[in-house]
């Protein structure tokens, strides 16, 4: 049996595969936001316009902070989950690999914590060059830089680190069900962070799974043109469910029943209605807060989420 977990960590990523026939579980990317960020308070806020005055609202939407239980008064009582607490609470402590799809931060923020309080014994990582701006970080996202920068290297003590790229054929690879499909050689070269990104299909008892990462559309092209991807029955939207992680072949013909969008505001770019005309099922961390999928050895699939919005 497996159980594949999507978590709702706002604006990134954190997917759990609970694998119970091999007890090797998987983590892919982290993101451990402590709560909403104000610009999506403010956006989910918005949607719930028509239960308060219009001077209410409008006051409120121009203040620099909205509570929690402020949202909570509006009807919304979706929290963001910490990854970490997560594991603890459902008795996940047996991580046998992590998987960064790609280095930003929003998919690596407590990836040290995770290390610290939780552990895990493999990691994915592309040998790649990019780095962030510095500056730009807090000083918790600088201590996950520099530890994520270890693990890539190979210099964290008890963790193996491997460099995998499309097509790898070590043995534990297909084991596991997985299938990398980008990035290959080419797109390792590129300064755009989201070219980097994993895209890997996950197989088990017949159902087929695409997490996408933050791919973008030269990815999604290259995969289009030498990949089959058709009947696909979950598909994790990438870069946020955005117009450019969004490409219109390749959703048509993954043709998938349930996408799931990993996203705390709402982007301006926003695809969901453009995979809606794929998909019967597209669903937002954010509104259903965690999703989980439940998939048995003889391929009945069972979901449930936190809320049914």
């Amino acid at each position: 049996m497996l159980k594949i977990h999507f978590l709702n960590v706002g604006h990134g990523d954190c997917i759990i595969i609970e694998n119970f026939d091999t007890g090797r579980n998987t983590i892919i990317d982290i993101n451990r936001s402590k709560e909403m960020d104000n610009s999506s308070k403010k956006e989910v806020y918005e949607s719930f316009r028509g239960l308060a005055s219009y001077f209410h609202d409008t006051v409120i939407l121009e203040s620099e902070n909205i509570s929690n239980t402020l949202l909570e008064s509006k009807g919304y009582n979706i929290k963001l989950t910490d990854p970490i607490e997560y594991l603890k609470e459902n008795n996940i402590n047996n991580i046998h690999r992590f998987i960064s799809t790609h280095p930003h931060m929003d998919y690596i923020s407590g990836i040290k914590a995770l290390y610290d309080e939780i552990g895990f014994r493999n990691v994915w990582i592309q040998n790649h060059h990019w780095n962030p701006s510095i500056s730009s970080l807090t000083n918790s996202q600088k201590e996950d830089w520099d530890f994520y920068k270890k693990l890539k290297n190979n210099k964290i003590a008890g963790v193996t680190t491997i460099n995998p790229l499309e097509q790898d054929e070590r043995d534990f690879i297909p084991q596991d069900g997985f299938t990398i499909l980008s990035p290959n050689k080419d797109l390792l070269s590129s300064n755009n962070a989201n070219d980097l990104s994993y895209v890997i299909l996950f197989e088990y008892a017949g159902r087929k799974i695409i997490f996408g990462g933050d791919a973008e559309e030269k990815t999604w092209e290259y995969i289009y043109k030498n990949y089959d991807l058709s009947n696909i029955d979950i598909l994790k939207a990438s870069h946020h469910g955005r117009d450019s992680g969004y490409y219109q072949p390749v959703v048509k013909e993954m043709n998938p029943i349930y996408t799931i969008v990993s996203v705390g505001k709402k982007p301006s770019t926003d695809a969901s209605n453009k995979y809606r005309q794929y998909s019967d099922n597209v669903w937002s961390t954010r509104w259903k807060g965690n999703i989980v999928f439940e998939i048995k050895p003889n391929s009945e699939m069972y979901y449930k989420w936190e809320y049914n919005r």
